[in-house]
């Protein structure tokens, strides 16, 4: 089975999950853009058959010898703690579920540089399999989320990670996202955003999964309803196919948003590199 369309809402198949992790792990198509000696920050375009669409992507690989598989890949899935850290989350919450594995949500995000916010409409869907784990959403559209005025809806053809045990404390971390933005955006933000909003969201997301222990420890430490199927009960509704439609529910027009000030940009990457300077364990060189 090929994988999924644009919209498209079904069951995940262990070929999904197959072809995301080829994805993810194939480096040929990226141009090297940040290169340290456990964080590794890519731009490029990978083949996604969608046409009128203007895509862009990153690809980070990172080596965390003090983040195990398990508390990162909770820390990715834990909605409420995800409020307390990624300052880029404005709204979510989960519209519906599918199965014990995939459920469609809403994210609304802070978008850098004076552009407009955006927000998603994404179906996630995760799998462990021995000492590997996966994440990764794709863009659904679904009447009971129509597109808001306060937002640009986005287009996510596919964001994801991949994590792999490498120890009882250690992961090697994989990610990879590939979204049409919807917009006129100057070529001066893409690579100022490639170059210096990805690490900036590793270091946090690492700084994030090492706090998680402790936080979740005070937080209802046993209810994690991405592992255990009997907690999903009651948390959304399931999916009603009636739901979901099979073009956008948004117009494609594009958004001129050229007259984005570059120098006020700048200032906001030197103040958010001035934050991220802690961090010694993903700026050792």
């Amino acid at each position: 089975m090929p994988f999924f369309e644009l919209g498209e809402v079904r069951l995940p198949t262990d070929d999904d999950f197959d072809y995301f992790k080829s994805m993810v792990l194939d480096t040929s198509q990226w141009k090297k853009h940040h290169s340290k000696k456990k964080l590794q920050n890519d731009q490029g375009s990978c083949s996604f058959p969608y046409k009128n669409f203007v895509t862009f992507g990153n690809q980070v690989i990172a080596s965390l010898p003090d983040v195990s598989a398990d508390v990162m890949y909770d820390t990715l899935h834990d909605s409420i703690y995800r409020g307390s850290w990624d300052k880029t989350m404005k709204e979510g919450h989960e519209i519906c579920r599918i199965s014990p594995n995939s459920v469609i949500d809403y994210h609304a995000i802070k978008a850098p540089f004076a552009f407009s916010n955006r927000d998603f409409v994404m179906n996630r869907v995760w799998r462990i399999s021995g000492d590997e784990f996966i994440i990764f959403n794709r863009s659904v559209f679904h009447k009971k989320a129509p597109p808001k005025k306060e937002y640009i809806r986005g287009i996510c053809f596919l964001t994801g990670y991949l994590i792999r045990r490498t120890g009882p404390r250690s992961c090697d971390f994989y990610y990879i996202t590939q979204n049409d933005p919807r917009g006129i955006i100057p070529a001066w933000a893409i690579n100022l955003g490639t170059k210096s909003l990805a690490p900036s969201i590793m270091k946090s997301l690492h700084r994030a999964a090492l706090d998680y222990p402790a936080w979740k420890d005070q937080h209802d430490p046993d209810f994690m309803p991405w592992r255990y199927t009997n907690q999903q009960s009651g948390l959304s509704p399931p999916l009603d196919m009636n739901d979901i439609l099979k073009e956008p529910d948004f117009c494609r027009t594009e958004i001129d948003e050229s007259n984005v000030s570059e120098a006020a940009a700048l200032k906001e990457v030197a103040a958010e590199q001035t934050n991220d300077s802690g961090d010694d364990m993903l700026n050792d060189d």
